[in-house]
């Protein structure tokens, strides 16, 4: 990350999301600075805050798992078997499930650190302790929703007979062994009001006295988005209406791309369509075996098929590629969608060629080496368009249904409404944002089942793998913290 200091805080125990003494805070370059000494200063807080920022790279985040495993789980990806990996979570066996418990908790645990220590610090301007306290807010609560996604049931669809509620919330930073505390899991309700708490505060603290605003960092925009996000999950339509259009309006950061740029934009370091995005510097390749790229695809650049460099190890589904080929002109030929460009055929370096996603192709030719969005512009419009298709707006749903409609190169929607008008906005929220992690969540949020083509089963909604497991170790350590059901 940008302007890197030094900072590394030695950490006893913490029973329940910490095993064995580790670094908090650990920030290239390396160098030591005590506990009680580390942040007292502005540089040192500025050197947590990035810290905060690392642990988003990595792996078990937004390096691959929130991005990929959902595609796998669900039905818009397919595991070749190429190197193995993602196998498993494809087949949807028992444990093979996202796990990112420990790694989120760490980086709340920092926020949390952050956020205590804030008060104390001497030499910084409101303004720059606003922007801090905004930040480490709007990851606290998005590390939350993620924690939710994959470890508990959205509140409409919650199945109360096997529920086990929502997950720890842990407000108060823990620096030592007499702060641990054995939390248990907070009810779903509790959680989701913590998740706006942190994401409506971190919209105030968010103001113009702030830093420029930026994708690579936390911006008001970005908490914006992320709470139509979360109410859209939530089942809060008026408020996922209301912050995707707060963040649709803001033209702070993140524009939406037109029909001729769609694919340019995919090849840009940076996506110009983000309002959030994970960035990462030369230095911080996550390498041939787990990045995005060598996950979806053995291409090293678009229309090469003689050099082969990553794995391919997920590929779209059959039913993925027709869904973008399903429409048809009065002639019956396929119309074209812009969207049905980032698939192309992949080398046979690795085995069968397959038909790979190309939206992770390595930033600027640096292979393996992709920015991450977390949050786009298009999200905005399916998240609205939704919102307002389930509170009976209909001509602002179509409205927005055919700003990614025709974006795509299909024809307006017209004469839709109910259920019909709800379908289609998820088959564009499908085939929109395939491959960047939302397909499962999307399933998952709406109590649905999901279908995969044989030999691999179908699992229905009620099935128990719809939740990732608990870590063994948490539950063997904390008695007041209940396993998932089925694990």
């Amino acid at each position: 990350m940008k302007g890197k200091y030094s900072l590394k805080i030695a950490v006893l125990s913490l029973v329940l999301t910490f095993a064995s003494c580790t670094d908090l805070l650990d920030v290239q370059p390396r160098a030591s600075i005590d506990s009680v000494t580390a942040l007292t200063t502005e540089d040192a807080i500025n050197a947590a805050v990035n810290g905060i920022y690392d642990r988003l790279q990595s792996t078990n985040l937004y390096g691959r798992d929130l991005v990929a495993i959902p595609e796998a789980l669900a039905d818009n990806g397919r595991a070749t078997n190429k190197s193995g990996r993602l196998n498993a979570e494809y087949q949807n066996q028992v444990n093979a499930h996202f796990i990112h418990w420990q790694t989120s908790y760490f980086a709340i645990n920092q926020a949390n650190l952050v956020l205590d220590a804030l008060p104390k610090v001497e030499k910084m301007t409101q303004a720059n302790k606003d922007f801090v306290e905004a930040q480490a807010l709007f990851i606290r609560g998005l590390l939350y929703f993620e924690l939710m996604r994959a470890y508990a049931y959205e509140p409409s669809v919650e199945l109360k007979e096997v529920s086990k509620g929502g997950v720890p919330l842990l407000k108060s930073g823990v620096v030592d062994a007499t702060q641990i505390k054995l939390e248990g899991r907070a009810s779903i309700n509790d959680v989701y009001e913590s998740i706006y708490a942190d994401l409506n505060n971190s919209i105030a603290k968010f103001t113009s006295a702030n830093k420029a605003a930026s994708a690579a960092f936390a911006n008001k925009t970005a908490a914006q988005a992320m709470l139509s996000r979360v109410a859209l999950y939530r089942g809060d339509y008026a408020n996922a209406a209301k912050y995707a259009t707060d963040a649709l309006a803001a033209g702070s950061v993140g524009r939406f791309q037109a029909r001729d740029n769609y694919v340019s934009a995919w090849r840009s370091a940076n996506h110009p369509e983000s309002i959030f995005e994970i960035q990462y510097q030369t230095n911080e390749n996550i390498g041939v075996n787990t990045s995005l790229q060598t996950t979806y695809t053995t291409l090293i650049a678009s229309g090469n098929r003689t050099t082969t460099g990553g794995f391919g190890d997920l590929v779209p589904t059959k039913a993925l590629l027709d869904a973008y080929e399903s429409e048809r002109d009065s002639t019956g030929k396929v119309i074209v969608d812009v969207r049905r460009s980032m698939y192309e055929l992949g080398t046979a370096g690795r085995g069968t060629a397959e038909i790979e996603c190309t939206k992770f192709l390595g930033r600027s030719g640096q292979v393996n080496l992709d920015n991450i969005p977390v949050i786009r512009v298009s999200e905005m419009y399916l998240n609205r368009a939704e919102a307002l298709a389930r509170t009976g707006n209909v001509t602002g749903a179509l409205a927005d249904l055919n700003v990614i409609r025709t974006r795509a190169g299909l024809p307006a929607a017209k004469d839709l409404a109910g259920a019909a008008l709800i379908n289609e906005i998820l088959k564009q929220r499908r085939l929109e944002l395939a491959f960047e992690g939302h397909r499962f969540f999307d399933l998952k949020r709406l109590g649905l089942d999901i279908s995969k083509a044989a030999p691999v089963q179908s699992i229905g909604f009620t099935d128990f793998r719809m939740l990732a497991p608990l870590p063994v170790r948490e539950i063997q350590a904390n008695p007041n913290l209940k396993q998932n059901a089925g694990y």
